[in-house]
């Protein structure tokens, strides 16, 4: 079975910092404007497996992330905030339904999350920018899949599969004076294709391919000329803000240590692959990057129900925030 994740979006700190470099040539700028909705690590073992017959299924996500580090496209910390610190817990409850419908051999599901957040942002006095952040529902995620039949050799199965096409909503909390938000502000298009290898009885690799295409933003908060963030009226009016398009992979790597219990890494690699726009105009040197591994366990209460434990460290980071994160899940299959 599978699972999304809600990353909230950081979505004006990009152009507070743009904002920031026009009043202060030489100024390092991070561009951190991705949508919330993403799969950051969610996903885990087994990943490409899920229920052929007919029902229901749900996924329950508890998350929570400490970001602490914000990064420039050098891989420097820019000047834009004082000790800055980024909070969240989050809840993400999932629905997905099975159906009777067949496909290339595949049974056809439809699938729908709805994220709640509580986000807390902080940077000490003397920032260029205060860090500041919302809590509230954040943007619905839905869209229908095909899950695969595995593959079987041997007698045991080697290789299962899925492919996925969701949409994300901005129906969720959404203010554009805050810099963080469990919203967006846009919508967005996610599909990706889910896979598991099985070399041997006791051994999984899994991958998630994902691609992100978003539409534009017409409130992007940085017009907000008399707002708390800014002195004086603000000259550098956005009328329209388009986040790049992306590409991404979730992977994990285990061993059965018990008849119930898998132990392996887990990691995730975020790359931007075209510009963030300003009214059309493209935006070089923001492309964000994301390397970030750890631990992770999968306990298999019975052929019904399924835990997972995510631990995620960053590695390599640029135009972005990161910091540590754990994710809990359980799987129930009806």
């Amino acid at each position: 079975m599978k699972s999304n994740t809600f990353n909230g979006s950081l979505r004006a700190i990009g152009l507070a910092a743009m904002l920031t470099c026009a009043a202060v040539p030489g100024m390092v700028r991070a561009s951190t404007y991705q949508p919330g909705g993403l799969n950051l690590g969610a996903s885990s073992f087994h990943d490409g497996f899920g229920g052929l017959e007919p029902g229901w299924a749900t996924v329950q996500l508890l998350q929570f992330k400490n970001n602490d580090k914000f990064y420039d496209n050098n891989g420097n910390k820019p000047g834009t905030f004082r000790n800055p610190k980024l909070t969240s817990f989050l809840w993400l409850p999932q629905i997905a339904y099975t159906s009777p419908i067949r496909v290339f051999g595949g049974a056809l599901g439809f699938t729908v999350l709805l994220p709640v957040m509580s986000m807390h942002g902080s940077s000490d006095a003397g920032s260029m920018q205060q860090l500041t952040a919302r809590s509230g529902v954040g943007d619905i995620i839905f869209g229908p899949y095909l899950q695969m039949a595995p593959v079987i050799s041997g007698g045991r199965p080697v290789f299962s599969q899925r492919f996925e096409f969701d949409v994300i909503a901005p129906t969720g909390a959404y203010n554009p004076s805050k810099l963080a938000n469990p919203s967006s502000g846009f919508w967005s298009l996610n599909p990706h294709w889910a896979m598991t290898f099985l070399p041997t009885a006791k051994t999984e690799i899994s991958l998630r391919l994902h691609y992100l295409y978003n539409f534009s933003n017409h409130n992007p908060g940085v017009n907000l000329s008399d707002g708390p963030q800014f002195s004086q009226p603000n000259p550098f009016v956005i009328d329209r803000f388009r986040a790049g398009q992306a590409v991404w992979v979730n992977f994990t790597a285990s061993y059965k240590v018990l008849p119930n219990l898998n132990v392996g890494i887990n990691g995730f690699w975020f790359r931007q692959i075209t510009d963030d726009t300003v009214d059309g105009r493209p935006q070089t040197g923001f492309r964000t990057t994301n390397l970030s591994i750890g631990p992770g366990a999968q306990w298999t209460v019975d052929n019904k129900n399924f835990v997972f434990m995510n631990i995620y460290l960053p590695v390599s980071e640029r135009n972005t925030y990161s910091g540590f994160q754990m994710g809990l899940r359980w799987i129930h299959a009806f």
